[in-house]
């Protein structure tokens, strides 16, 4: 990884294309398609009323719409657990299926309504594509593995984005998680305690968007837990550390120029501070669970961004502008052998865990056993004692 970065900095500085390429990062239209890539779907992300053909069982999911408080419509997938149908088999293959059924008449809505002790994981995918991407339905199914009679799956598809309605933006995209959680605890009446929020690439910024919003309300709402899978610190800099299909990173030189940095951050129409929300979700909580996870050979979006996230956390919850040395001290550092690292800090019901792993890059890494250890220790269905 290092000597790859060795290579390739120096080439973005002597081809000059970073310059061209701030500039046009300078125009908001463009920020804006380089950011949600929302037009960009393939096969097989559009069978959104056929997902059976993603591998799911007949009515296993239950495509519906969300209304959000703007106006717009977003598509979203209800998906019941395999050891939830197995014991419902019958009414499940039964069932009359299609988006125009009313949401609460459906087995899936009814099973995860009436069971008090059923979880939901509420996932906000990454850009590009929609809820149906392939690699997206694998991470669905794996995450409800590990409780296969518990664990819901709630995912659905920002404004703009496959059948949703609207255009992406900053504001648009926390009002549509705003909807979402709505609909969850006021429709679906699942209690914030057996809620937790999972972000992918784009989709942790808005994850921690809308959590922040919760937290910031009177009285506060805390989820059972947040786990963001590469993600990064706010828009400026994920842009100068994007690298175009996981190999070049044509904005590079930015981040060796801190005013050049600065500048392209205040460039940016929509900011996306996790770092500031992070922080402050973790001053405000009482006994929220936030779990980072990144992989070291992400070419796509450097794993430096998660550990500046985790700093940014632990300021938050301690109040003190902390040192890398100070921090190190407040934390227990795991070694999971060729699976990375782990760096745990916990006060109370309150924890913050930053786990590296070695390999998974941006779009597999999701899919690996960590992040779905995450999902069940979060949701206190494993051992907590580490993340």
């Amino acid at each position: 990884m290092y000597s790859f970065e060795y290579a390739v900095v120096p080439l973005a500085f002597i081809s000059g294309i970073w310059i061209p390429a701030m500039l046009l990062c300078s125009v908001p239209w463009v920020q804006k398609q380089m950011l949600y890539l929302h037009r960009v779907t393939l096969f097989p992300g559009k069978w959104l009323d056929e997902p059976e053909r993603a591998g799911f069982l007949k009515n296993q999911v239950a495509p519906f719409l969300v209304p959000t408080k703007d106006g717009e419509r977003l598509f979203a997938w209800l998906i019941a657990p395999l050891g939830m149908y197995s014991q419902h088999v019958d009414e499940f293959v039964r069932e009359k299926g299609g988006i125009d059924r009313d949401m609460e008449e459906r087995l899936a809505f009814r099973l995860l309504n009436e069971d008090p002790e059923a979880r939901l994981l509420v996932y906000f995918h990454g850009n590009t594509a929609t809820v149906a991407q392939g690699r997206r339905t694998e991470e669905y199914r794996m995450y409800a593995s590990g409780a296969s009679e518990k664990i819901f799956i709630l995912t659905f598809d920002y404004r703009g984005f496959g059948r949703s309605t609207g255009s992406p933006s900053e504001t648009g995209c926390l009002n549509d998680g705003a909807a979402v959680l709505d609909w969850a605890l006021n429709v679906a009446n699942i209690s914030p305690d057996r809620i937790i929020l999972l972000g992918h690439s784009l989709g942790t910024a808005i994850a921690t968007g809308t959590a922040h919003q919760y937290i910031a309300q009177n009285p506060p709402v805390e989820f059972a837990g947040l786990i963001l899978c590469a993600s990064f610190t706010n828009a400026g800099n994920a842009f100068s550390a994007y690298s175009i299909g996981g190999v070049l990173p044509v904005m590079a030189p930015v981040q060796r120029i801190p005013f050049m940095q600065s500048w392209l951050t205040k460039l940016m129409q929509d900011t996306w501070k996790t770092d500031e929300r992070l922080a402050d979700i973790m001053r405000k909580s009482s006994k929220f669970k936030l779990v980072l996870i990144h992989a070291k050979d992400d070419m796509t979006m450097p794993w430096r961004q998660t550990e500046e996230l985790f700093k940014w956390a632990l300021r938050g919850a301690l109040g003190e502008a902390l040192t890398e040395a100070q921090i190190a001290e407040k934390v227990d550092v795991l070694d999971l052998g060729e699976a990375g690292w782990q760096e745990v800090w916990k006060s109370g019901e309150k924890m913050a865990s930053k786990l590296i792993m070695r390999h998974g890059g941006h779009d597999t890494m999701t899919k690996w056993a960590p992040a779905s250890l995450a999902v069940l220790q979060c949701f206190g269905l494993s051992s907590p004692s580490t993340l």
